[in-house]
């Protein structure tokens, strides 16, 4: 584990934070998706509700790890499941910008042998999510408008914290920052959706 010593089990708490809040974001795309029928938005309700079971497990299987050490292999397999889950949820998100778009990108597989913390899935993750920042930068010079520019900003955080994901091992700290990045990048989301919500 990369996690200052003085953050472990923190960083347990803002994963549970952090799938609260993606399983908000959920919610409030399929409630999008059910009034005007974008697909876009259906992909948002998926993609996110996968990021959630991801955090959530993780979140919530590395706290009794933490305190018994018998449990410690757990962490290996909730850590496999929850980036699995962000590979895949990005990926969809992904796939949905550009059918939006109608852009074709040739089918990849992905697959990574991963046992407790490997860089590799999460510098897959953030070509995926830089590229999702990047589409949301394009949509909003094209849109300029406040909504645009939270999916902009939240999508830039999100690749920002999956950047500094890879760092831990040069400095611990960079966990930390990541797990903040993160947080703000879903707040953002979540309050674009809430503002989406509201104007209906």
């Amino acid at each position: 584990m990369y996690a200052p010593q003085w953050f472990v089990g923190f960083d347990s708490a803002m994963q549970i934070v952090d799938a609260t809040i993606a399983f908000a974001i959920g919610y409030y795309a399929l409630k999008g998706y059910r009034l005007v029928r974008e697909r876009t938005l259906f992909f948002l309700h998926f993609s996110f509700v996968l990021l959630g079971v991801g955090l959530l497990v993780d979140g919530v299987v590395t706290i009794p790890a933490l305190a018994f050490r018998g449990l410690s292999p757990i962490i290996a397999v909730s850590y496999l499941l929850r980036i699995t889950a962000e590979i895949a949820a990005y990926a969809l998100l992904l796939l949905a910008y550009l059918r939006q778009t109608r852009s074709y990108m040739g089918g990849t597989t992905l697959s990574a042998m991963v046992l407790y913390y490997h860089p590799l899935p999460e510098i897959v993750v953030f070509f995926l999510v830089a590229y999702l920042a990047a589409q949301a930068a394009m949509n909003y010079s094209a849109k300029k408008e406040r909504n645009s520019l939270l999916v902009f900003i939240g999508f830039a955080l999100l690749s920002v914290s999956h950047m500094l994901f890879i760092l831990p091992p040069i400095l611990r700290l960079f966990f930390v920052m990541a797990h903040v990045s993160q947080l703000l990048g879903f707040v953002a989301l979540l309050t674009m959706l809430l503002r989406v919500a509201r104007a209906r």
